[in-house]
């Protein structure tokens, strides 16, 4: 029964030391650590992210101040 509860420390203890980064890898992130580690399609997908938040604002802007101004226009002709 002893042997059992020593065995899972041992595991639990291999499973902590697995999940640490390695030191090679902390001391590589401590050098560049104001690098982004951008991929190639991350700035596109940025773009494109923006733009879906803001385009249909834009959208709704510019067609609510085109019935305004056709309003106006009907109104006053």
């Amino acid at each position: 029964m002893f042997y059992r509860k020593n065995r899972v420390e041992e595991d639990l203890k291999r499973i902590r030391e697995a999940c640490l980064p390695k030191r090679e890898e902390i001391n590589n992130n401590e050098e560049h650590s104001d690098d982004l580690g951008l991929e190639k399609g991350d700035i596109l997908a940025m773009v494109l992210a923006v733009m879906s938040l803001i385009l249909p604002y834009l959208i709704a802007f510019l067609g609510i101040m085109g019935a305004v101004l056709l309003l106006m226009k009907f109104y006053w002709s």
